[in-house]
Parts: structure tokens; sequence; C-alpha cells
């Protein structure tokens, strides 16, 4: 969308009341902000990454299969049927009943005894020496029932399976179908379900059950919905919230960075009419940070880039804080909440810099002038002229900005500029895009030398300072 139609929609919402409020954006955020956390916190539980787990198991093919599998499954037609089947046609064949009835007579014990011992083959031999041998041996009860026994019709299956393969084989089948591996099998597969109770129907029961979770049901709902997709973007680097006492030193200068590094102190540019004190200009109290502008003379350097650094008497006052010392980066996200006090004499402004004039970014400049207008601009050269300096500049209007506060945000990525008030954006630009670390600044200036309406205040209610996610990034 062109700028042009970026400022008319900015305009049009204005007008018609439809702009975010601060307070409601900043509620949103917060809300967001902790639902995002609490997202985080039960993505690294056990509930989401088992039901992943369970889910990759129970919805793929081989469950599936395996599930089919285990609920056609019958006694008829199994392998213990089949050795069952196997075992009760052999018990049941006239040689393993004759069998079982030859061993099972009370006789067995005496033909055991006497089989093919020296007296059965003496008394089967008839040798006429032996007759009275014979004769006593014939008496004996032992020997009668042996003979008793011996000509019995199941001697032949006696003597076909005793001591065969197919004895032990049936001896195995027997063992098999008596032991308690065969009943469980069994009672098993005549069951009409037999997926209960298997560690796949405990692993389907669980899944299901996780499937009820509504924190597992909210926990997929906003991850699908890819409502922390922005926030996932960017990774906090950079905060103040003014919660302290006094300014954090740790975090901003309160000169300008070649200030500090070549003067050890304040300095303003000559064609500026206020002087920026190190300490005389700022406050922070009630959680916020005060960045005055005052009408009081005061002796300063000044820097002119012919004359260099000297002394010089101003009129006016003011105040500006910079990160030049703590926080630089290249690419990210810069947002500030700032309220501004009208001055018609006064500017205020949220920029950025890096070690040269340029690249140089308004994240926002205010004039006191205009109070329902606010400029966004970019400076920049290109490599074959460092010294033609090319600027972007883009004003958008429709409300009060010296009423209440704003959030203001500078979204920078390899390729453009975004800018945006109240999660609103009003701007942006491929053109002269930075490629070196820049910080973060605020000040206020005198641009009227008749000092109207001082003294006066810009107000920081916050600050942050976001890198780029890699994959954004590229």
């Amino acid at each position: 969308m062109s700028n042009f139609m970026l400022k008319f929609k900015f305009g049009l919402k204005s007008r018609l009341g439809m702009l975010p409020g601060t307070s409601r954006i900043e509620a949103q955020d917060t809300a967001l902000k902790q639902e995002y956390e609490e997202f985080l916190s039960y993505e690294e539980s056990k509930e989401p990454q088992r039901f992943e787990e369970l889910e990759e198991i129970v919805t793929s093919q081989d469950f599936r299969d395996r599930k089919k599998y285990i609920n056609k499954q019958r006694f008829k037609g199994s392998e213990a049927h089949e050795k069952f089947t196997e075992y009760n046609s052999m018990k049941k064949s006239p040689e393993f009943k004759g069998y079982f009835r030859f061993i099972g007579s009370n006789y067995f014990p005496d033909f055991q005894k006497f089989d093919n011992s020296p007296e059965i083959n003496k008394i089967d031999a008839n040798r006429e020496e032996d007759k009275d041998e014979i004769a006593t041996l014939r008496k004996s009860p032992g020997i009668n029932a042996y003979y008793k026994l011996a000509r019995k019709k199941d001697l032949n299956h006696f003597r076909k399976i005793d001591g065969s393969h197919e004895l032990e084989k049936f001896r195995e089948l027997e063992e098999y179908v008596n032991s308690h591996e065969f009943k469980k099998t069994r009672e098993y597969l005549e069951l009409k379900d037999k997926f209960t109770g298997t560690p796949e129907h405990q692993q389907e029961k669980e899944y299901l059950e996780l499937k009820k979770s509504k924190k597992l049901k909210w926990y997929q709902k906003a991850k699908a919905s890819g409502k922390f997709d922005e926030i996932k973007k960017w990774k906090l680097e950079f905060e103040d919230d003014f919660s302290g006492k006094s300014l954090d030193g740790k975090k901003w200068l309160t000169t300008y960075f070649w200030g500090k590094e070549l003067l050890k102190g304040a300095y303003s540019v000559a064609s500026d009419l206020h002087f920026y004190t190190e300490k005389g200009n700022y406050e922070v109290a009630n959680k916020l940070l005060k960045l005055y502008t005052r009408k009081e003379p005061v002796t300063g350097q000044a820097w002119d880039p012919a004359l260099g650094f000297y002394p010089k008497d101003f009129e006016f006052t003011s105040g500006l804080v910079n990160t030049g010392a703590s926080f630089r980066q290249k690419y990210g996200a810069y947002e500030a909440k700032v309220r501004m006090h009208r001055a018609p004499s006064v500017w205020h402004a949220f920029w950025m810099l890096s070690d040269q004039m340029v690249p140089h970014i308004d994240v926002f400049r205010f004039s006191g002038k205009k109070r329902k207008r606010i400029e966004f601009n970019n400076y920049w050269t290109s490599n074959r002229d460092q010294q033609n300096i090319r600027k972007s500049s883009e004003t958008v209007g429709g409300v009060d900005f010296a009423k209440g506060f704003f959030i203001f945000r500078l979204e920078w990525y390899p390729d453009r500029l975004v800018w945006k008030i109240n999660n609103t954006v009003v701007k942006t630009i491929t053109e002269g895009i930075p490629q070196e670390p820049m910080y973060i600044l605020f000040s206020s200036g005198i641009d009227s030398e008749d000092g109207n309406g001082l003294p006066t205040s810009m107000d920081i209610d916050w600050v942050r300072g976001y890198s780029l996610a890699e994959e954004t990034a590229g």
C-alpha cells in the first residue's frame, strides 16, 4: 500500500475515532504476552509432547493395520487351534486309544516287568528239557497277568506307539494344550473385543483422553491461529520502564555519544537555539522519564563542522538521552510510549543514529506549531555520493498528538522500514535502508526564538528494543 493511502487511512481512522487507544493496546499487548508465556510453558510440559507422540503412533497406518489385525484374530485357524486340533485328533485315533487302554490296564505293571524277560522267553521257547521249570513259572500270578494282557488286541497299538516320535509329539501337544499359555491364548482369541487390554488400546485410550484436555485444545487453537507469530518475530534486547528512582546510567547517556567520547561532556550543534545539559533537563519520577525544555541562559560547547567545538551562549536548555554506549544493533523493532506536551516553540523527537550524521531515522518528530501533525524521516547517502544526503519524509495528521500518550514504533528489516503509531502502519520505505548498527535517542529542542509555551516536557513511559528473528532477517 502506498504511503499516501497509509496516511489517508490513518487520518480517517483518527477522525472517526477508530484509532486504537494506547491503554487498550497496552492491555491487549500485556494479555497477549502473558498468554504467550503460558503457551511456551505449556509447550515445554509433558502433556503436549506426549499427545504429539501418541498422535503420531495412533494415527499412523501401521497402528490402524495392527488394530485391524488384532480384532480380526480368531481361535479357529490360529496356531493354537491347529495344535489343539492335532492333539485331539491323535488322542481319538484307534492307535492312541488302544495304546492308552493297554497302558491303563491293571495288568500293565506285570506286563512291563516280564515283557522280553528270560522267564517269558523260556516259556515261549517251550523246550522239553524246561518242562518242569515252565510249569512252575506258569503258576506265577505275575506271569499269568502278563499273558492276560499280552493276548489283548491293543498290544499291537502299544508296540507301534510306545517310544515312537508320534508319542513324543503327542506328549508335547498335551503339555501345551494343558498349559496356562494355551488357556490364556484361547481365552483371548475367543474374546469379541480383543483390542481392549492390549498395549495399543492403552495408547489409544490415553490419546483420546488427552484429546479432551481443555488446555490442549487451547494450545492447539492458539498454535493454529498464528496469534503469536508477531511476538515470535522479535526478541526483547533492551527495555527500560523508568521504575527506578533515577536514570540508569548503564543504559543511558545524557549527552551526545561523541560528546561523551571526545569532550567528556555535553554539547549542542552550533545552529541549535538550545543547549543540552548533562543533568538539569531530565527527571525520573512516577515511572516516567521527563525531558524538559526551559528558557534559561547557559554557556556551553557548540559544534560547527568548520570551526569544531567552541563556547557559545544559549538562551534555552533542553534534554537528550541515548543508548550510544549501551545498546546498538542492526535491524529490529524500536518502540516507546511517549507523551508530548505542546509548546509552539518546541519540537520533540524519537530518533536513531549510527556513528555519522547519516544514516539517521526519525521514528517521529513533532513540532508544537502543528499539534495535529507528526513527521517521519529517513536520511541516507548513496555509496557513489557520500556528500549528497537524501531524505524520505512523510507527515500524518488527524489526531492531537499533544493529548495523551501514543506508542511509536519503527520496524527495521533488511529491505524496508515500517513506521507505526498505536499499531497502525503510517509509512513504509524500501530505499535507503541502513545496513549498520544504530542506537536510540530521545530529545527536545527549540525551533522558535520566542520561547512560547516554556517550560514544557516530553514524557517517556517506557522504551523497548527487539532483535529480529534470524529467519525473518534472512
